[in-house]
């Protein structure tokens, strides 16, 4: 019989053997613990405490007078969230979203933009017309997230709601945004 031969074939030793599923349990429970991580702080970043916690930021002019609009004071008790509309529920474009506003939230803090209520209400319109235009591209996305026009009861609509909310079932038909601007956030003066 020969001898074994040395090298990358060797027989492991003992602690060896031991030391590779010790890895792989370290490993999963690093990863678990990260991910709960990362899942926490995609939570906690889409709460309207968070949105809101900035000193002198758009997001806390706009906090309180949405207390009286549709989506904060309604009869089904329903409360839209600020993620629910600004953010994609869908976990890469919500990745994708996060990302990139919270870069440019940053930026625009940074740079002092609008620190101040009179400056908010001056760029009010800007910034209105800018979410608009996302709207009207991704066909209201956000607002289907929650409003699924197949599973309205236009019976219990008014005659005028009822026939707009069956054009939105066309494709190339107007979007939710087209009639319901104001519903979420004050009109800037003058629209």
């Amino acid at each position: 019989m020969s001898e074994p031969e040395q090298g990358i074939w060797k027989k492991p030793k003992t602690w060896w053997l031991f030391g590779i599923p010790l890895g792989g349990f370290i490993a999963l429970i690093v990863g678990a613990l990260l991910w709960i991580g990362f899942e926490t702080s995609l939570e906690v970043t889409s709460t309207d405490k968070f949105c809101t916690s900035c000193h002198n930021s758009p997001s806390q002019f706009v906090a309180a007078e949405m207390q009286h609009l549709p989506h904060r004071n309604n009869a089904s008790g329903v409360i839209a969230t600020c993620h629910d509309c600004h953010i994609p529920h869908e976990f890469f474009p919500k990745l994708w979203v996060k990302a990139t506003s919270a870069a440019t939230h940053v930026t625009h803090h940074l740079m002092g933009e609008i620190t101040t209520k009179e400056e908010f209400e001056s760029n009010r319109l800007r910034m209105a017309e800018k979410v608009w235009a996302h709207l009207e591209q991704s066909d209201s996305h956000e607002c289907r997230s929650c409003h699924k026009v197949e599973e309205m009861n236009v019976a219990k609509q008014s005659e005028t709601a009822a026939q707009y909310h069956d054009v939105l079932k066309d494709e190339d038909g107007p979007t939710c945004i087209s009639c319901h601007k104001g519903i979420a956030h004050q009109l800037p003066q003058g629209w």
